[in-house]
């Protein structure tokens, strides 16, 4: 006889009768199917660690240990009939056969035709490649990557698989249909209530009232009370499958032979420590062969988590079952889980003491609002309405993937109004909308996001796997709105579900109070899918602050304005409501196709264009012809034109193009006028790097050197175009790079100049050191042939705005940032075409000054006496 036989619950219900048994009959028949489905389901239980052998026992053993650890926890006077005995072995029996890929009749075959296998594959290869997953990655699938995401998607969809599997069948030889419960009229009776009660063990508490039917009756074949109450079995079963923990599930000598990763070895370890739990006064109390060594800490703390898990499975239960009208469980909690140190004496330690000191966040609602608000992003009233409006497009681009939409579709809306409780910003889209679990889950949990998480691949099956990539990523964007205000209003509804499904998460008192969740009114229901947030501004101060200018002028701007420079290149439409006034301000993607002038009027704004003069705008409109897509792959990556002037006379024009990510305003780019698609670098957003690649960019200002020499530029400003040109890695045509005697010269004017001159020896200056010598001595300088005055630095492009946090854009490949990407570099490049003579070759022999040296020398004369300019490189010419 089998242990599981002896126990009370099989003795009393499928063993056979000591007294006279009027339905010994139909008892027998229940007991013989179950031992044949039991055989059958030995079989596949036996084949799951051949796919996951580092997890701990899941064969019959396992199956059969769950009589016993449910005796343990049931009353002695537990009301359980035979059907109930038959379809609860049954659920022991499958709960955990979708983890062996033997459960899926056609193998893994059938595993890749879930969305989760191409969602799971998509992000363990976007995580390995650092790039866009394309279609033929997946067909050429390295055995690394398709092991791992066996062992992921056979674990995430085995509860949802076990649902199915007393239905299925497989075929055998002579290709006939083999199930795990042989009787069709058994299978046809019990076998989807089984499948539904394995599959509850991964629900939440709450989901087994709303998801399992009410008391089934009986079968014609049983007596009118055999009935299943689905409820009460889906209890029992995570119970037993939850305590089941012991020395059973981790033998030492299977685990010396299978070798488990280091994580999943400590699980071994504290589950082959334990023995069987035993039940005194209403509480299992689990105990130790051996004790924890101090090498073994983290097990023993696995083990108290572990216990932990159990204690609140107990808790919720019982409420469950009393809140019910239903029998309880005699075990409601763990013994000594509430102290490390009193579990320690059961679960014994050796040479430490386990003190909780895992980090703590005892005000979570203080760090929401210093992480979530000033602390992270300043002092910056604008954040909130970006991050609503980032994570609304989020929403859009994820219902557009998963709807095939066009690249147009997705509306957000920006409405600033007044009702009873004051001013208010609200933003509401038409995007994917999100469930309960994820509006209490996630959305909530302050640092966790739901975008590319199992719960995503589980809501939202087949999203990642189609190329969807959010904005967002750290799960904090949201609680920024508590800058703004703390009342906050949340609607939102599932795309593909009924307008009365909305739901309101409402904040009264910023996230220092526990927000309430509502089914919305009449007037409050989401007609589309998608999400609205209203927040109430704490003053009318905050508006104002939204709409001042710091980097220009005091003076206001106007809120479409506002919404067109923070998201300039966003691929959803705009809709700006105001004073019941309805206006679309962006097209989605219009930034690749607006007229250029209209394209720039958005960058820096209108209200700055009508500031400037007749001719600052006539050039902005020269400019604006420069204007070219970048792209890379056939993938749009920026649209810019360049520019650089120092001239007193255009001072006031001075212009930043942006970086934007997912369509928003982030890092500014000096010197380039337009935009950059770039990735975020960090939490706060406020940094984005361009995703161009060096080849595209350099490429790039190599034609804006020809488009701006076009333009008959004087020459200073030439030469600051040139500069920028060069730091891009960019070749500078026919643009001034340095100034002579004789004038402004280009590269080739430059080399001519050395070949004709033919001097051994060249000065090389600092066009800074020129003019402040002329500046301080009040005077000009006659210039001997062989000086060469040129910009010796390298302009910055890429604005971080943080003096603690520096990026290298574009990525310098070589060591010698300076000589491949200035115009000193260029012109010692001169030197090396026109002498044929390695750039290395030259400098070995010349004098550089640097910060450690500084060489001088006279670079002309004043009023007869030389003119003496420290810190130049002294250029020689390699003798043959």
């Amino acid at each position: 006889m089998n242990r599981f036989e002896q126990t009370s619950i099989w003795q009393k219900t499928l063993g056979k009768q000591l007294e006279p048994d009027i339905h010994e009959k139909e008892r027998d028949f229940l007991r013989v199917e179950f031992e044949s489905f039991r055989e059958r389901a030995k079989l596949l239980a036996a084949e799951i660690a051949s796919v996951l052998p580092g997890f701990t026992v899941h064969d019959i053993t396992h199956i059969d240990a769950l009589w016993e650890t449910a005796e343990l926890v049931m009353q002695n006077d537990f009301e359980i009939t035979p059907a109930e005995a038959f379809v609860l072995g049954g659920t022991f029996l499958i709960h955990d056969l979708g983890m062996g890929l033997a459960s899926f009749p056609f193998g893994v075959e059938e595993l890749k035709k879930e969305a989760i296998w191409k969602d799971t594959i998509a992000s363990l290869l976007k995580e390995k490649l650092n790039r866009p997953i394309k279609e033929t990655d997946y067909l050429n699938l390295d055995n690394e990557t398709e092991k791992i995401a066996t062992e992921n998607v056979l674990r995430l969809l085995h509860a949802k698989h076990a649902e199915k599997l007393a239905l299925i069948s497989w075929k055998n030889k002579d290709n006939k249909d083999i199930y795990l419960i042989e009787n069709t009229e058994l299978r046809e009776s019990y076998g989807s209530i089984i499948g539904l009660i394995a599959h509850s063990h991964w629900w939440t508490i709450d989901e087994l009232v709303i998801k399992l039917p009410r008391t089934l009756g009986a079968p014609g074949i049983f007596p009118q009370n055999w009935t299943v109450d689905a409820v009460k079995l889906a209890c029992i079963l995570r119970i037993a499958d939850a305590t089941q923990i012991d020395d059973r599930r981790a033998p030492s000598f299977l685990r010396t032979i299978r070798k488990p990763s280091n994580y999943s070895d400590m699980h071994w370890n504290f589950q082959q420590k334990l023995y069987q739990p035993r039940l005194e006064r209403n509480r299992l109390v689990y105990t130790s062969k051996s004790p924890f060594k101090i090498d073994e800490v983290e097990s023993w703390w696995i083990c108290n988590d572990t216990l932990q898990m159990i204690d609140n499975e107990l808790k919720d239960v019982d409420s469950l079952l009393v809140d019910t009208n239903r029998q309880r469980l005699k075990a409601i909690g763990i013994a000594s889980i509430e102290d490390p140190k009193r579990l320690s004496k059961l679960i014994a330690v050796e040479g430490w003491q386990p003190i909780d000191t895992k980090i703590k966040v005892t005000n979570v609602a203080k760090l929401v609002g210093s992480l979530g608000g000033k602390q992270l992003y300043g002092d910056n009233s604008i954040v909130p309405l970006r991050e609503l409006i980032q994570n609304a497009s989020d929403a859009i681009r994820a219902r557009r993937i998963l709807e095939n939409e066009k690249p147009e579709f997705g509306n957000i809306i920006v409405r600033f109004g007044k009702d009873e409780y004051g001013q208010f910003i609200e933003v509401e889209d038409n995007g994917i909308g999100m469930s309960p679990k994820v509006l209490t889950g996630p959305f909530l949990d302050f640092g966790e996001s739901f975008w590319g998480t199992s719960l995503m691949h589980e809501e939202l099956p087949g999203l990642e796997s189609k190329g969807f990539s959010s904005t967002g990523k750290y799960g904090i964007g949201f609680f920024s709105v508590f800058m703004w205000g703390e009342k906050v209003s949340v609607s939102s509804k599932r795309f593909e579900n009924g307008r009365d499904s909305t739901l309101v998460l409402e904040f009264n008192k910023g996230a220092s109070s526990r927000p309430i969740l509502r089914k919305a009114g009449d007037t409050e229901v989401m007609k589309d899918g998608g999400t609205r947030i209203r927040v109430w501004l704490s003053n009318s101060r905050i508006l104002d602050k939204l709409l001042e200018r710091y980097d220009r002028r005091q003076n206001r701007i106007t809120i479409s304005e506002l919404i067109e420079s923070l998201c300039p290149s966003i691929d959803c439409n705009i809709i700006l409501e105001e004073k019941s006034r309805s206006k679309k301000i962006i097209e989605a993607n219009d930034w690749m196709t607006l007229p250029p002038l209209f394209f720039l009027k958005r960058i820096i704004g209108e209200s700055y264009y009508n500031e400037l003069g007749k001719s600052e705008k006539q050039l902005l409109t020269k400019l604006s012809k420069n204007l070219t897509l970048l792209k890379d792959n056939d993938t749009i990556v920026g649209r810019l034109a360049l520019y650089k002037t120092e001239d007193k006379i255009e001072e006031r024009f001075s212009f930043e193009g942006k970086v934007t990510v997912g369509g928003m305003s982030s890092s500014g780019l000096t010197n380039l006028l337009g935009i950059l698609v770039g990735k975020s670098d960090r939490a706060s957003r406020d940094i984005g790097v361009p995703i161009a690649t060096s080849t595209t960019i350099k490429d790039w200002a190599t034609n804006q050197a020809d488009l701006l020499f076009k333009m008959k530029l004087n020459g200073n400003t030439q030469i600051e175009c040139a500069s920028v040109i060069r730091s891009l890695e960019g070749n500078t045509s026919k643009l001034k790079i340095a100034n002579h005697k004789n004038g402004f010269i280009n590269y080739q004017e430059t080399k001519t100049l050395i070949s004709e001159t033919n001097y051994d020896e060249y000065l090389v200056v600092q066009d800074a050191a020129i003019s402040n010598y002329e500046r301080d001595n009040n005077c000009k300088i006659s210039y001997y042939d062989n000086v060469i005055w040129v910009d010796t630095g390298i302009p910055g492009i890429l604005q971080t705005r943080n003096s603690d946090h520096w990026i290298d854009w574009p990525e310098i490949n070589t060591t010698d940032r300076f000589q491949s990407r200035s115009l000193e570099g260029l012109i010692t490049e001169a030197f090396s075409k026109v002498w044929g003579k390695k750039i290395s070759s030259i400098l070995k022999i010349s004098d550089e000054s640097s910060d450690k040296k500084s060489y001088e020398g006279s670079v002309g004369t004043v009023d007869g006496k030389e003119a003496i300019i420290d810190h130049l490189d002294i250029i020689r010419k390699v003798k043959k």
